[in-house]
């Protein structure tokens, strides 16, 4: 595998990813919210649904880890699934004043992300086998992509809002996010007579994996239970998105359109904040215990979100900061020992499917409750909500450290 050629088209998938998800997670929220005030109860019925394709992550993982594994098929799948994404920003485009439409966008959204997610997750996963080396290059490369286009997105975002009340410049900023996403089309020429899989079915390599899981079995046995409780402790640590998608709206109505502008063009620090997270993460993470870390961040993450109600605008931005620092930190550990985890079993994508899953049923959960309870209480009560859940998540978590003090668990390591 030519890694350089590697690296790019993983750049330039989650580079469409991190729009898609800065359009769902910034802009379209405050869309619906402030400018077409539809009714929440509403939008957060469409986005349940929405969000329900993620329940199907693993499934889609083990047809393609067990059932699918033609190179050409996995190509096929990824033109198809871009295609499809790209078709329904182009009738979201025409008719974003309908809900349902908009949910059926967020459904296929998440079906596609998954689909190539899984495809590119297997990917990562053979090479990591391969070439160990490159575990933490590439999640640093994966989330450097998103938070690059996050940030070109808020630059269009202010050069383009003159007034955020304006239908028009609305219309032509969601044109500039359908532009943005058409990279994803590109990706097929570079699969194209380009092997992606090229050494998965060497027996010499087969036979040493199957080995080395029949050695690992006991050990596997003993980490279960143990990858168990971390999974629940990811889940309540992605309670905030009970009001993470409420924030551009609270901007606005808490402080003025100025300070949501503001906030919007000063992305760019908090997205450089998060890289600069992901980087100090891939440099101490070979270092130090990776669920030690995980819940140092975890606990500096929960102070920042006790802070958030209580903030002036300039303390809000600094808190942002911190939270993309400290967020993308512990999110990296958490990557890092899903796959540590999943390398050693048989069907791999699966379990790292399954390990990753949490947060997605956690979308399922929270984003649509938070939609729907906003309408009636304040966007402070649901951060002081999450920051209960989350505590209960350190809790685990610091139980779980020191478990792994005792046993020495290498998996965590």
């Amino acid at each position: 595998m030519n890694v350089k050629k590697t690296y790019g088209i993983f750049f330039l998938v989650y580079f469409t990813w991190g729009v898609f998800e800065a359009y769902f997670g910034l802009y379209i929220p405050l869309y619906y919210y402030e400018i077409l005030a539809v009714n929440r109860n509403d939008l957060a019925f469409i986005q349940f649904f929405g969000y329900l394709s993620l329940i199907i992550t693993p499934l889609v993982a083990y047809v393609f880890d067990a059932h699918i594994e033609s190179e050409r098929s996995h190509k096929i799948f990824v033109c198809l699934c871009a295609i499809l994404l790209c078709s329904c920003f182009s009738i979201f485009l025409i008719n974003k004043n309908i809900l349902l439409l908009y949910g059926i966008f967020l459904g296929v959204y998440f079906l596609c992300r998954l689909v190539i997610g899984t495809i590119m997750s297997k990917i990562y996963l053979t090479l990591s086998v391969e070439s160990p080396k490159i575990k933490h290059p590439m999640i640093l490369i994966i989330n450097g992509a998103k938070g690059v286009s996050f940030l070109i997105i808020s630059l269009f975002f202010d050069a383009i809002i003159k007034n955020v009340y304006s239908l028009p410049q609305w219309e032509f900023f969601f044109m500039i996010g359908w532009m943005l996403t058409l990279p994803l089309l590109s990706v097929v020429l570079f699969l194209r007579n380009y092997s992606i899989f090229s050494n998965q079915s060497s027996p010499n390599r087969n036979n040493n994996v199957e080995s080395k899981n029949i050695n690992k079995n006991k050990s596997q046995k003993r980490v279960f239970w143990f990858a168990i409780f971390l999974y629940i402790a990811f889940f309540l640590a992605s309670s905030d998105l009970i009001f993470l998608s409420l924030i551009s709206s609270w901007v606005l109505t808490k402080y003025n359109e100025f300070s949501l502008r503001f906030f919007f063009s000063f992305y760019y620090v908090i997205t450089i904040c998060s890289l600069l997270g992901y980087y100090f993460a891939s440099k101490i993470a070979k270092r130090i215990s990776n669920i030690s870390l995980f819940f140092v961040f975890c606990c500096l993450y929960l102070f920042f979100i006790i802070l958030l109600p209580l903030s002036n605008f300039p303390m809000f931005l600094v808190i942002q900061c911190g939270l993309a620092f400290a967020g993308y930190i512990a999110n990296y550990m958490y990557i890092s020992i899903a796959q540590t985890i999943s390398v050693n079993v048989r069907y791999k994508t699966v379990a790292y499917q399954l390990l990753l899953m949490s947060q997605s049923i956690a979308n399922i959960v929270f984003t649509p409750i938070g939609t729907s309870l906003s309408a009636f209480i304040s966007v402070e009560t649901l951060i002081f909500f999450s920051s209960i859940l989350f505590a209960l998540s350190c809790g685990i978590q610091l139980i779980l450290v020191l478990i792994n003090k005792i046993k020495h668990f290498k998996e965590f390591k």
